[in-house]
């Protein structure tokens, strides 16, 4: 198999040199996640609902075309009805881009700070006990001993409730054809608006930006304060400002989310980016360089089920360790339904050998791409691009990684 890294060297050698990495700062979006495992029943008490409840005619559209993602639907009492429906959740876990990244990363050893507004006792209760939060004392370096010196809790919101689904569960409307997850927003989340991590969040290797989907179109207050402080971080010299993008109810918003703060590199799913082309058929390759192009970053990040791609002006070798590392997170995480310490490779994976081919474009950009372990059904999929994410931020934290491997060049 031709491009493929040698994934168990690359495992020792995350699992040593994670903890010695420069810190991660991570915002702008958590929450507490009520996650369901769609088994037939399920998946029957959704159908029974179809014609009186809108949202569970949206859900199975989406399970027949195998595609996840995340449904926004204004309703408070949202939740309640995915409780009585589905009956209690299997797991109740914390959701979010940065947090979800952030207990990747400290599973590994790594140290990670994340933006943090809502500090309930629920809220901390599902984060790893490493992540770092500020207070006025400045960092802690985990959530176990800020309750006494943190804000005033925000006022609740509205729990997501996670719908997970795996390929092949049989259902009268058929089989499930991907393993995925839907989420089930029910109000506008807004960002944790953290003025302690906007303070006291210190020198860094790297910052993850997300969580834009979840800010009103019309509220530029909370705009203006995550451009201050991405600013800030810039005029510091982070050398890295990536900023994943999510999934919006409309292009436009997505497009808008794409511009939206200095930052130096960009990253998305390979629905994301079709979504911005405005084409299920563009070329990824084609569609990263115009937007990395447009946007004067250093680089823009596009992770699918069977590989990852990077279009670049830096290092080859870097980038290419960046992209395996996410790879090999995710399949590790996409085997065990959680972060895992030392993330070898699944012994079951799957590797294509269709995916973009690595080259040189024109003006100094490159693109470089990097097959992943691939689980048709995996344990978990909550998370697995959150995880992907947090792996390319380490990657590209360490010494280039020698990967063992023959690119796939034109």
């Amino acid at each position: 198999m031709t491009g493929v890294p040698d994934y168990v060297e690359l495992a020792q050698t995350l699992a040593e040199q994670a903890p010695r990495i420069a810190p991660v700062l991570a915002g702008f979006n958590a929450c507490v996640d009520k996650v369901y495992r769609m088994d037939r029943d399920r998946l029957e008490a959704l159908a029974a609902q179809r014609d009186t409840v809108e949202l569970a005619d949206q859900v199975l559209d989406r399970v027949r075309a195998g595609r996840g993602g995340e449904i926004y639907t204004p309703w408070p009492a949202g939740p309640d009805w995915a409780a009585e429906l589905f009956g209690a959740p299997d797991a109740s876990q914390v959701g979010g881009t940065a947090p979800q990244a952030a207990w990747t990363l400290a599973v590994l050893g790594a140290p990670t700070v994340i933006a943090l507004a809502d500090r309930g006792a629920d809220q901390l209760a599902v984060l790893h006990p490493t992540i770092g939060l500020c207070t006025e004392n400045g960092t802690t370096p985990g959530t176990t001993t800020v309750a006494a010196v943190s804000p005033a809790p925000t006022p609740a919101r509205p729990r997501h409730v996670i719908c997970e689904f795996t390929s092949g569960t049989e259902w009268s409307g058929g089989t499930v054809r991907r393993s995925t997850r839907i989420i089930l927003r029910f109000a506008v989340d807004g960002i944790e608006r953290d003025e302690l991590f906007a303070r006291y969040s210190g020198p860094a290797g790297a910052a993850l930006i997300s969580g834009l989907n979840g800010l009103p179109t019309d509220d530029s207050a909370d705009r203006t304060w995550l451009h201050a402080v991405v600013a800030r971080w810039r005029a510091r010299g982070v050398p890295l400002l990536h900023h994943e993008l999510a999934e919006f109810a409309d292009p436009g918003g997505l497009r808008a989310a794409s511009t939206s703060f200095p930052v130096t590199s960009l990253g998305m799913s390979l629905s994301e980016l079709r979504a911005l082309a405005g084409s299920a058929s563009a070329d990824p390759v084609t569609v990263a360089a115009q937007l990395a192009r447009f946007l004067g970053l250093r680089r823009v990040c596009v992770h699918s089920d069977a590989w990852s791609l990077a279009v670049h002006r830096d290092d080859p070798a870097t980038e290419r360790s960046a992209l395996a590392s996410g790879n090999l997170l995710a399949a590790a995480r996409a085997e065990a339904g959680r972060p895992v310490a030392l993330p070898y490779p699944p012994a079951q994976a799957l590797y294509t050998d269709d995916y973009p081919a690595s080259r040189g474009l024109s003006d100094g950009w490159r693109a470089d791409c990097v097959p992943a372990p691939y689980l048709p059904s995996p344990a978990a999929t909550i998370g697995l691009g959150d995880t992907f994410t947090a792996g390319t931020l380490l990657g590209w934290l360490l010494e280039p990684v020698p990967t063992k491997h023959r690119e796939r060049v034109l």
